[in-house]
């Protein structure tokens, strides 16, 4: 019997890609965020709203490793996604950031991306943390620290999930099982 149960989880377990998410179900957190293209407020509600999201919270700064592994993904969103999605990019640094930055970093890539800007870094990092993102200003430097991760809100919106690495093959990412899961 116990062999038939060990072979039944071997099974279960190679059969089901892992997009490497942890799943999740919790409200959007309220809030008013610059839309930076527009420099309008908005809600992050609305921003949510009636739209499958990725959101990745951020710096532009050039000297992140990181954002190399953003354009990869970003370069799969735009062939892939469906066209009721959208990628987000809220600024942990939005006294720095803007959106040529967001052009000269992603090029035509920009075009796909809304980038929203808190009212300061301290509104940023209390809004990244309210997402499940952990990030901080770094005391002796005065740096903003974060780990880099991708949200995934659906349309109602609610936040459906938690890539703590961003995939290295976005195609591991089966958007249509995730919202058939998350209904």
């Amino acid at each position: 019997m116990t062999g038939v149960v060990v072979s039944l989880i071997i099974v279960f377990l190679f059969s089901h890609s892992d997009s490497g998410m942890i799943q999740a179900e919790k409200d959007v957190p309220e809030g008013i965020l610059t839309l930076a293209d527009k420099q309008e407020s908005v809600s992050v509600q609305s921003i949510f709203s009636h739209k499958q999201s990725f959101l990745y919270f951020g710096t532009l700064d050039p000297s992140k490793n990181d954002l190399k592994e953003v354009e990869i993904f970003l370069n799969w969103f735009d062939k892939s996604a469906p066209g009721d999605s959208q990628f987000v990019f809220i600024s942990l640094t939005p006294e720095k950031d803007a959106q040529q930055d967001l052009k000269d970093r992603f090029g035509k890539l920009s075009e796909k991306v809304i980038l929203l800007k808190p009212a300061n870094s301290s509104a940023a990092l209390e809004l990244a943390r309210s997402f499940g993102i952990q990030a901080y200003i770094q005391p002796e430097s005065g740096t903003v620290k974060y780990k880099t991760a991708l949200i995934w809100v659906d349309d109602s919106p609610k936040i459906r999930g938690i890539f703590p690495k961003i995939p290295e093959k976005p195609d591991s990412i089966d958007l249509p099982s995730l919202l058939v899961r998350a209904k």
